[in-house]
């Protein structure tokens, strides 16, 4: 089952992660026996992301693997494919070590900076280390997501907090709720990573909660942050906690009920004012 997923750039492992971004993200964490076993299974070194345009060979660059970018180099890669941008591999890298494997000169590097980042670029996974132990890596795709959830730790703006992953790349997973309601348990919202604005997540949250746009104070990014503008809205990481803080307009909804789309009734709403 494993060959089959080395068949083209659209074909999908079981848990929706497709075969090609699995080598493109080994290529940018320095993974370099995924990258060997990807390729000796006859990946297509070449292969784009449909949205930004970066090869592996990209990434590596970026990322400043040489032993990856040589390897990618060694099985055919071309250093002049182009992203969206018109940047080639060799002007994303600030290594001049690299621009020179790759052939290019100081003068081309832009030093480009994606307009999106990938999930595992922003939460890095920790050092890859390859286990001995462990089957073909291209066996171990399929559990790709599980690697995501792996128990990797990171700081948050309150303890320290064990970091999950959504298992679809092309969206992230919050956690809502109301705040000073007497249900205190969050309900889980998808936002997508092409619409990640102030006003989209505002209208996503109201709408999941059933709260009046107009009743709404603020909205805080757990524990004690507010979120107040499209960067703010960028930098959420997968299963950040979030609240609706309502207004003192909201005296007048008192007897209403803020009915969630999966969950009970949200009563009795103590007024932030």
């Amino acid at each position: 089952r494993s060959e089959h997923l080395i068949t083209g750039m659209t074909e999908k492992s079981q848990n929706g992660t497709s075969t090609q971004e699995n080598f493109r993200e080994f290529c940018a964490i320095g993974n370099l026996e995924g990258v060997r076993d990807l390729l000796n299974k006859g990946m297509a070194v070449n292969s784009q992301n449909a949205m930004n345009g970066w090869t592996g060979l990209h990434w590596a660059s970026k990322r400043e693997h040489k032993s990856i970018v040589e390897l990618l180099l060694q099985h055919g890669a071309d250093p002049s494919v182009a992203n969206s941008a018109g940047e080639t591999a060799g002007q994303v890298t600030g290594s001049a070590d690299i621009q020179r494997v790759l052939g290019a000169t100081p003068s081309e590097n832009k030093r480009s900076e994606l307009p999106i980042v990938p999930n595992y670029i922003s939460n890095p996974v920790f050092p890859h280390v390859q286990d001995p132990r462990a089957g073909n890596m291209v066996d171990r795709v399929n559990s790709i997501g599980e690697t995501r959830q792996s128990r990797t730790e990171h700081i948050t703006n309150g303890p320290i907090a064990k970091k999950e992953y959504s298992n679809n790349p092309s969206e992230i997973v919050l956690k809502a709720r109301v705040a000073n309601a007497v249900e205190t348990d969050f309900i889980e919202i998808e936002l997508e990573w092409a619409k990640q604005t102030y006003d989209t997540l505002l209208n996503l949250m109201c709408h999941e909660l059933g709260v009046n746009k107009a009743l709404v104070f603020k909205i805080r990014k757990m524990p004690n942050t507010i979120v107040r503008k499209d960067k703010d809205v960028q930098r959420l990481t997968d299963f950040q906690e979030l609240e609706l803080v309502l207004t003192n307009k909201a005296t007048s909804e008192m007897s209403r009920n803020y009915v969630t789309s999966n969950g009970p009734s949200l009563r009795e709403v103590n007024i932030v004012y």
